[in-house]
């Protein structure tokens, strides 16, 4: 990982699925909470436009399904696809308008209406243990467990995140991009009844931003073995802090050493569902993060550092909510935001 030269200091940003199907509506939000680290939002809840460029995928209409066939008849797309790959053919995993013109309409907007805070661009796909559980094979096993599919969804994903990160440094210039390859089924793996092994998870993380100068970030709002992330290759890691700060506070020694190491933690503290989001206030969302981050400087983490070296956003994408709702969790995500950067004196 890299030194960067902007250090967050608590901005403010989002995940990218939401319950906005208005782009006026979505980009307003966006740029009215979170102006300095906007966030390419999906307005739809298809994956169609992730998938873009991958090899050997049946779409099933009537089943509202996708999943993987290996036939012999297509190995053809099998060999098209490595050949792209390592010819670095970016267009052919382009993320196309007419799949995804929400993240064209957003680049247009933040190119239109650049906040003067402006310092990051983000955005999201999936890694690929997260497609590799949710995408079945024509058998109906998670397609990870396939040696080729796996190949095909770790290199696949790398390069459309590649693709999509060129696309905003093309239109949008003199900004960080924040590539963000979530990975919210780790725990399958990790559990007593998974099959993955600890080096397998982070050779496939790191695999998958094998290539990215960008900034790169992991989401997981589980409960996890936080050292798959501390240990990876990674520059951002992303937790539900409105759940699950206790459990993360048990790896402060692990944390500590990614942050020495120019490491930064994304802490995802406004709830997303309708019933907690009404009941919690910002300021006691701001005393849960102060109260933990007093607990990590007692374990021997450098408060300074941590402090300069965190975000604050939503705890998970906020598809479950009204758009209102979203509009409120924005806006207790920008507020929490300032007070934390009055609190410990960050510019």
């Amino acid at each position: 990982m890299r030194e960067r030269q902007t250090r967050p200091c608590f901005a403010a940003t989002m995940m990218g699925v939401t319950p906005y199907r208005d782009i006026d509506h979505a980009a307003r939000s966006i740029l009215k909470y979170l102006p300095e680290a906007p966030c390419l939002p999906a307005l739809t809840r298809s994956i169609r436009w992730m998938l873009e460029g991958l090899p050997c995928l049946v779409f099933d209409r009537v089943k509202k399904n996708v999943y993987f066939d290996l036939s012999t008849e297509r190995e053809p797309e099998i060999i098209e696809f490595y050949d792209r790959y390592e010819a670095d053919d970016l267009d052919y995993f382009k993320t196309t308008p007419q799949i995804a013109p929400f993240i064209y309409e957003m680049i247009d907007r933040i190119c239109g209406r650049r906040p003067p805070e402006l310092k990051w661009v983000v955005f999201h796909t999936a890694g690929p243990l997260l497609f590799g559980d949710f995408l079945k094979q024509a058998n109906g096993q998670p397609s990870i467990y396939n040696e080729t599919l796996r190949d095909i969804l770790i290199k696949g994903m790398n390069i459309k995140a590649r693709s999509l990160a060129a696309t905003i440094h093309a239109h949008i210039p003199d900004v960080e991009v924040v590539v963000d390859l979530p990975e919210t089924t780790l725990v399958t793996f990790t559990s007593a009844g998974g099959t993955g092994t600890r080096e397998g998870i982070i050779d496939a993380i790191d695999a998958s931003f094998a290539g990215i100068d960008d900034i790169r970030w992991v989401h997981c709002c589980a409960n996890i073995d936080w050292t798959l992330l501390t240990d990876a290759t990674i520059d951002v890691i992303n937790f539900d802090a409105y759940q699950h700060i206790e459990q993360i506070l048990l790896y402060a020694p692990d944390l500590n050493r990614f942050l020495q190491r120019g490491g930064m933690l994304a802490w995802g503290i406004v709830p997303v569902d309708g019933a907690s989001l009404e009941k919690e206030t910002t300021e006691g969302l701001i005393e849960k993060i102060s109260t933990a981050i007093d607990r990590f400087s007692q374990s021997g983490v450098d408060e300074r550092l941590l402090v300069e070296s965190s975000w604050v956003m939503p705890a998970c994408d906020m598809v479950l909510l009204s758009p209102e709702e979203a509009d409120r969790a924005l806006m207790m995500t920008s507020d929490i935001s300032r007070a934390l950067r009055r609190r410990y004196n960050l510019q």
